[in-house]
């Protein structure tokens, strides 16, 4: 009786110790950690059951719906995730790093008076650039991702419509210019810009010759002993042929110049003189 006993006891004993050894195996191979993935905002995007000891996947998380427009000019999108273990040992925090794209206007053209149809718009002054902004994995000592800053100038890659002054002024001497960046179908800019035919024609008979001249060196002789020129409407816009503000010799030796290369038939294009294109 004693014998068959202890035989039952040694026999429970090893169930036991079966059974635990099932148990803490069993445990071992079910341990698992949650990943909790964040959105550039700290909100909760999905979590993720990892298995003690496995390594992250994170492509199954849909990225798509974090790109999206700020505002008409600023785009913002997904570019890579936050520093993690190489084995998940441990609940993870793993956030999204952004790009974000903003394209401004720093500058507008210079030229807004045109005195000939021929060429194109002049877009020269424009400045547009595109500001790239890119989370890094890395934080401050705030706590907050770093972030690495380029500024690229693009305004060569704008386009102007209409993009000839022939377009531009078919309908009249005003018209108005939207400037489009690359890629773009919404206008970073819109101005008006305006035709001026009458320009050196001082007089006011229709013709540029050398009475323009004499014209401007009267107004000019007028202002320099102290007398107030009196202008007809219009006519101290054409007098000032180089618009500094001053109607004086050097606005009558331009059209002199103007005068004589027109006697001679060359091509008198105010706009390319005066930008200092041409020598007429």
């Amino acid at each position: 009786m004693i014998k068959r006993k202890a035989l039952s006891l040694l026999l429970s004993a090893a169930v036991l110790h079966s059974v635990g050894a099932f148990t803490t195996a069993s445990a071992a191979e079910t341990s698992s950690h949650t990943v909790t993935v964040y959105d550039f905002d700290g909100n909760i995007m999905t979590t993720i059951s990892v298995n003690d000891g496995a390594v992250l996947d994170l492509n199954g998380v849909d990225t798509t719906k974090l790109e999206k427009h700020l505002d008409v000019y600023t785009q913002i999108g997904f570019d890579s995730w936050s520093t993690y273990p190489e084995k998940i040992t441990s609940d993870t925090a793993v956030y999204a790093l952004y790009k974000k794209m903003t394209i401004s206007l720093d500058d507008k053209p210079k030229k807004t008076e045109y005195y000939s149809k021929d060429g194109n718009i002049d877009l020269n002054g424009l400045k547009v650039t595109i500001t790239a902004e890119k989370q890094l994995p890395e934080k401050d000592k705030q706590g907050k991702f770093k972030i690495a800053k380029e500024v690229i100038g693009i305004e060569s890659k704008c386009t102007a419509i209409p993009a000839t002054l022939s377009e531009a002024f078919v309908n009249g001497n005003t018209a108005n210019v939207k400037v489009y960046p690359i890629d773009s179908e919404k206008e970073i800019l819109s101005y008006d810009i305006n035709f001026f035919p009458e320009i050196g024609d001082a007089d006011m008979n229709g013709s540029v010759n050398a009475s323009d001249a004499s014209q401007i060196l009267m107004f000019y002789s007028f202002a320099s002993t102290g007398k107030t020129p009196v202008y007809k409407d219009g006519q101290q816009q054409r007098a000032d042929v180089n618009k500094d503000g001053m109607v004086d010799s050097n606005d009558a030796t331009i059209v002199m110049v103007y005068y004589a290369a027109a006697s001679t038939g060359n091509d008198t294009n105010w706009d390319k003189m005066l930008a200092g294109k041409q020598k007429l």
